[in-house]
């Protein structure tokens, strides 16, 4: 009996590793495309004209957004730089290839992060009683960080 459990303790460790690579690899994937669509001139990021022309606008709205572009808290675009802008992520996000993605990205991280706390919760916490009740804490704020996460990315860009 006791070399089952421990043969089966083994087989769960391993597991854990094993995911552990496969969700890096999964995040690195999902991370470099997310980079790539904020942070590049994809088409999805808003030019310093539409940029310039949304200040307008706030300018118009209220006074305090004058003041702070005047006092240097938000600046201008420069000439070739591109700006992520509300109106731009949900115009990127009303496209369910990229809510896809995103989804894929937060579940990724979520399960790393999630399979590295219970690697850390088994190295620390002696008694499995507190790591059960622990780990049942950090399943729950899984599933409601998860959740939540994936009903936003899914209610951004409708119109």
């Amino acid at each position: 009996m006791g070399i089952h459990k421990q043969s089966f303790s083994v087989r769960i460790r391993a597991a854990g590793w094993l995911w552990q690579r496969l969700t890096g690899v999964g995040l690195v994937l999902f991370l470099a495309l997310h980079f790539w669509v904020q942070h590049m001139p994809t088409g999805f990021l808003a030019t310093a004209e539409e940029y310039a022309g949304i200040m307008r606008e706030f300018g118009m709205a209220d006074q305090r957004y004058v003041d702070a572009i005047a006092d240097g808290a938000i600046r201008e675009a420069l000439p070739e730089e591109h700006v992520i802008t509300y109106d731009k992520v949900t115009e990127r996000l009303a496209n369910p290839l990229w809510k896809g993605i995103d989804i894929m990205l937060l579940v990724f991280a979520a399960l790393h992060g999630m399979n590295g706390l219970y690697n850390v919760m088994g190295d620390y916490l002696r008694s499995s009683g507190a790591r059960r009740a622990a780990l049942g804490g950090a399943v729950l704020l899984f599933l409601g960080v998860t959740v939540q996460g994936i009903v936003s990315i899914m209610s951004a860009g409708l119109r």
